[in-house]
């Protein structure tokens, strides 16, 4: 088994209200596995990524990244391992131009400053958004501080990457964009997302979630074609099986 890998078993969450938001959660992934995570609006598929990044901490089961513990203690360790891009970018980028976001993290780590400019460089041409370097984060759009935010992942050369709707915010030149970056990203990665067609093109297998549990995970190209599953599950067919083309 490669060292790359998330073990997730019989997780449950709930928050101060007591409604359970995730009920018995189990899953493997692997490294170079491509997992989309779907469902409607509420089923626990942000919630999920969270505590697999330790965002949440009082969950019962047990979350192993690379054989780490999720756990108040590992945190570091963990952070080290996985690069999380948040739904909304102003959750992300806090500080004032883009080069300053990208390169916080390697800077807080200790790396030399010849190595967080070289991270910088690789991240910000990964993006695409090398022209931005210098620009203030006030002054972006949506699509802009989205592909930002990627960006101040990818400095940190993470081996698992979670992405909690990463196309929204998105024009179509910058969403191909971003299928193109997460086509090129090596290692694990687990979006999840209600933008189907682009779990289509960058997911080879699917985790279909509903009220809390696993409802179906298996490969990409048969559950986003079994159109009753889809609709008993409150999700459509992706546009491009629907006859249109995504957006």
């Amino acid at each position: 088994m490669s060292h790359i890998h998330i073990d997730v078993e019989h997780v449950s969450f709930s928050y101060e209200s007591g409604v359970r938001i995730l009920d018995d959660i189990s899953f493997h992934a692997s490294e170079n596995e491509s997992i989309g995570i779907i469902g409607a609006n509420g089923v626990g598929k942000s919630t999920l990524l969270k505590l697999l990044v330790g965002l949440n901490l009082n969950f019962d089961g047990s979350i192993r990244i690379e054989e780490v513990p999720v756990e108040k203690k590992t945190l570091p360790k963990i952070r080290e391992k996985i690069g999380y891009v948040f739904q909304d970018s102003d959750s992300q980028l806090f500080m004032s131009t883009v080069f300053e976001d990208v390169a916080f993290a390697p800077r807080n780590y200790g790396l030399s400053e010849e190595e967080v400019r070289r991270r910088v460089d690789y991240a910000l041409e990964m993006t695409g958004i090398s022209k931005l370097r210098d620009k203030q984060i006030y002054k972006m759009s949506g699509g802009e501080k989205k592909l930002a935010s990627i960006a101040t992942i990818l400095s940190m050369t993470p081996d698992i990457i979670l992405m909690d709707e990463p196309s929204i915010a998105l024009d179509p030149k910058n969403r191909r964009n971003l299928i193109r970056i997460l086509n090129s990203f090596d290692h694990l990665k687990l979006i999840a997302s209600h933008d189907l067609d682009m779990i289509l093109d960058t997911c080879s297998r699917t985790i279909i979630m509903a009220g809390g549990k696993i409802i179906a995970d298996g490969k990409t190209e048969e559950l986003l074609r079994d159109k009753e599953l889809l609709e008993q599950n409150d999700l459509e067919l992706p546009f491009c099986l629907q006859g249109y083309h995504p957006r």
